[in-house]
């Protein structure tokens, strides 16, 4: 019995750790998106470095639960929490990156760029996190149905990459801000794999809590 309440113990710090990763990527969204509205260099330059904190949380994540898994002889349902945690961990450290990668089309030179984003692509912004965010409440709530809601969010997400793409495929027409509306394209196609990435978190939290798989995402 006593082996038991640690073992739980160790599995609920391990959920709070992969809560704490969750976090700090939508902490870096986040920040990585305002650097970009706002052409804020030195914002941008913290989500870059913030980076490698993010990468050693993931290795943390996975260390500890492959160290359960081979010293508690988990049951089922441990394995299902341990499993998820891994998977969940890089998960979010993917998100981290496509974040770095947004943070990185801020620093890029031009000399006259558009004074504001379009409008589709900061909705497209506002959806993913929030995408994100929902999923990882739905961890935290134990709550799988409420994950099952991200399907619907990202199709509207998909729908508003669409128009974005095409709104700054026809402003490369002008060689010296070409190279400013690609960096952007980028960035929402960074958007849009956030998004994803938070439909497969939805589905890792219903596996976890509902014992079936589900595509969110076909």
């Amino acid at each position: 019995m006593r082996a038991r309440v640690y073992f739980d113990r160790d599995l609920a710090t391990l959920r709070g750790e992969v809560e704490q990763l969750g976090g700090m990527v939508v902490d870096a969204v986040q920040e990585a998106f305002q650097a970009l509205q706002e052409r804020d260099i030195q914002r941008a330059q913290r989500v870059i470095e913030n980076d490698r904190s993010i990468n050693q949380a993931e290795r943390e994540i996975e260390t500890h639960a492959l160290r359960l898994i081979a010293t508690q002889q988990p049951v089922a349902s441990d394995m299902r929490q341990l499993i998820v945690a891994i998977e969940m961990a890089g998960e979010l450290e993917r998100i981290a990156d496509y974040a770095k990668g947004i943070a990185r089309m801020a620093l890029r030179d031009a000399p006259s760029p558009p004074s504001a984003l379009p409008a589709e692509m900061e909705r497209m912004a506002h959806l993913a996190i929030a995408m994100l965010q929902k999923a990882l409440d739905a961890f935290t709530g134990k709550n799988g149905m409420s994950a099952e809601t991200l399907a619907a969010d990202d199709d509207e997400v998909d729908a508003l990459y669409e128009r974005v793409e095409a709104a700054l495929t026809r402003q490369m027409i002008e060689p010296e801000t070409a190279p400013w509306f690609a960096g952007l394209l980028f960035a929402a196609h960074y958007l849009e794999r956030v998004a994803d990435r938070a439909t497969n978190i939805g589905e890792r939290v219903i596996y976890l809590f509902q014992a079936r798989t589900v595509e969110l995402n076909p």
